[in-house]
């Protein structure tokens, strides 16, 4: 499942956060395949570590463009929350998931890092599209020069 343009939020530091997420859903998607439960464990974790620097990267390039990230940090609980269950469900099995459960494991955690991206950062996405791609957190004023 690779990064695609149509995922691009506006934003160069976003869009590569999204792509590194992306990139560690891969390797889990490798992992879940071929039932390495030890090493599932530590992706998750990356994964975990990812998704907190993505977070604090969405939440100050927000703060630039004066977007109010309420809501937004709830939904960035959810997708944790969400990875974390995965993480949990695969973890209680041991490695002992059918093909069927190993496909349904590989689409939630695709279709959850989707869902975040296309609907619940959309009102982002819309801000975003008025400013410069390379807009970096606290550069508004150097966005325009």
């Amino acid at each position: 499942m690779p990064f695609s343009k149509k995922l691009s939020v506006g934003n160069r530091i976003l869009d590569s956060e999204h792509k590194k997420l992306f990139n560690t859903i891969n390797e889990i998607t490798h992992l879940i395949i071929a039932k390495d439960i030890s090493t599932l464990v530590a992706a998750f974790e990356l994964l975990e570590n990812s998704l907190c620097a993505y977070f604090v990267a969405e939440e100050n390039i927000a703060r630039t463009i004066g977007f109010d990230f309420t809501q937004h940090r709830l939904a960035h609980q959810h997708l944790l929350d969400e990875f974390k269950l995965i993480q949990n469900e695969l973890t209680n099995q041991n490695g002992t998931w059918s093909k069927h459960n190993e496909k349904g494991y590989i689409a939630s955690l695709r279709d959850c890092l989707i869902q975040h991206i296309q609907e619940d950062a959309k009102p982002l996405r819309i801000i975003l599209d008025t400013h410069l791609y390379d807009l970096k957190p606290g550069c508004l004023e150097a966005a325009y020069s």
